[in-house]
């Protein structure tokens, strides 16, 4: 089944100790950060960030000769490049930062890089990301398949390879540059799920993410001549899990077993059971729910494509948020800019890190998605307890953006007590961008309140 997608020892991984300051420091000595007029915490200036570039490419060592021949061919083309072809934590943390900006991904994989857990870093933050990503090589496509991270081949197995022969590298370029202007111009190139399958609802409403189709691959799609259920069920209205589970299993067991060895097999049972029918309570699966995550469309295929699709993207933030990721901050940081359901699931489940910076940093970023989700808002409220200032500031700030009324007693309550000023400055701006009856009367009179008591001392 090829390599079981185990992460490897890291260079230079690992996550800065927390900076985190105690409740102990005097209000006086706090020092918040610079805010927008939006009130939520200022990006840092652009000069600490890369120039945005058109394309990125990264490449191991072993191919750095491919990377520079694409590099060199881009720039010809008056494209902007950015190029790495090292395998460092250091390193893929930069790939991550010029991927935020990017318009598409060039990965130029090798058997080095597909056994990579930094590689599979850089992929997953592009893939959640929604960069178009263009897949190059000089060898052999299976033998690196049979090498490559589990995560990294779902997400990439759809994707059409562009393979340069040392000997011959002008002769692929043609094809290369045409797929590679097909991702930058946001058209979709040789997916072939119809439009209105790719409009179908899902668990995670995705977005269709770019990919070629595979031509040449082992990976292409078996089954479905039809109606899944109907094949399978008949005119039920809906099943036991476990032969809902049975009919799965037969009927992709080709595809199943192209991508997944046991214990992930188990993976995707799970997460179809638990995140995607939610039958963990009922131990049943609905035809009603079946359309849904499937879709209208029944052409060949098209259930193992959603499988595919929501297994991949799962993989993949799973990837991304792992605590020992080299783009677990960077993605933190601009999640915020990319607003699916997906993002805010793992916005969500970063409220909960054990390091008050990330916290704090999902907090805004929640914001920053504009949410007004009841879950997210929810969730904000409760950072409003955190004992952390940073994190009570980040949520006051983020709840204000938002402008969520139902945190107008809580935010007021932080306003009038909380014993650290920055806090206290963030409650109040948040008051004033909610805004309406209650926000007003609260400000007016702690106001008049605040004026009073300054007219008593000033007697004294």
């Amino acid at each position: 089944m090829g390599n079981s997608g185990q992460r490897q020892n890291r260079h230079g991984g690992g996550r800065p100790p927390s900076t985190s300051t105690g409740e102990n420091v005097r209000a006086s000595e706090t020092t918040a950060p610079a805010t927008t007029a939006a009130g939520l915490p200022q990006r840092k200036a652009a000069s600490e960030h890369m120039t945005p570039k058109d394309v990125v490419i990264t490449a191991a060592p072993a191919q750095a000769g491919l990377a520079q021949f694409l590099k060199d061919k881009l720039e010809a083309e008056k494209y902007t490049v950015y190029c790495n072809t090292e395998l460092e934590a250091a390193a893929t943390k930069r790939v991550a930062k010029a991927l935020v900006d990017c318009k598409l991904f060039v990965f130029v994989t090798g058997n080095e890089s597909a056994a990579s857990s930094l590689a599979a870093d850089a992929v997953a933050f592009a893939y959640i990301s929604n960069t178009p990503i263009v897949i190059a090589a000089n060898d052999d496509r299976a033998g690196i398949l049979a090498n490559m991270i589990f995560g990294m081949k779902l997400a990439l197995q759809k994707m059409e390879w562009h393979i340069f022969p040392a000997d011959s590298m002008e002769s692929t370029l043609p094809a290369f540059m045409a797929a590679l202007k097909k991702g930058l111009s946001g058209e979709a190139s040789g997916n072939d799920i119809p439009t209105e399958a790719a409009a179908a609802p899902t668990p995670t409403n995705r977005r269709q993410l770019y990919a070629h189709s595979t031509k040449e691959s082992k990976l292409e799609l078996v089954g479905d001549q039809g109606n899944f259920w109907e094949r399978n069920f008949g005119g039920d209205e809906d099943v036991a899990w476990y032969k809902f589970q049975q009919a799965f299993l037969k009927e992709y067991e080709t595809n199943i077993s192209e991508l997944f060895d046991d214990s992930q097999v188990s993976w995707l049972l799970d997460m179809l059971k638990n995140e995607v029918f939610e039958a963990s309570q009922t131990e049943k699966v609905s035809k009603v729910k079946f359309i849904e995550v499937r879709g209208e469309s029944e052409h060949k295929g098209q259930f193992w494509k959603v499988v595919s699709e929501i297994a991949a993207e799962k993989y993949s933030m799973n990837e991304v948020f792992n605590m020992e990721s080299a783009v677990r901050l960077t993605a933190v940081e601009n999640l915020g800019k990319f607003q699916t359901p997906a993002v805010v699931d793992a916005l969500l489940k970063l409220l909960d890190d054990g390091d008050p910076n990330i916290r704090a940093i999902a907090a805004i970023s929640l914001g920053r998605t504009g949410t007004k989700d009841k879950v997210v808002i929810q969730r904000l409220l409760i950072l409003l307890d955190d004992k952390d200032r940073i994190c009570r500031q980040s949520a006051c700030l983020s709840l204000g953006h938002i402008k969520a009324e139902e945190g107008v007693p809580k935010i007021s309550h932080l306003w009038r007590n909380d014993f650290i000023s920055t806090v206290r400055e963030a409650a109040k701006t948040a008051l004033q961008q909610i805004g309406g009856p209650d926000a007003e009367r609260i400000l007016r009179v702690t106001n008049i309140l605040q004026e009073e008591i300054a007219e008593l001392e000033g007697k004294k």
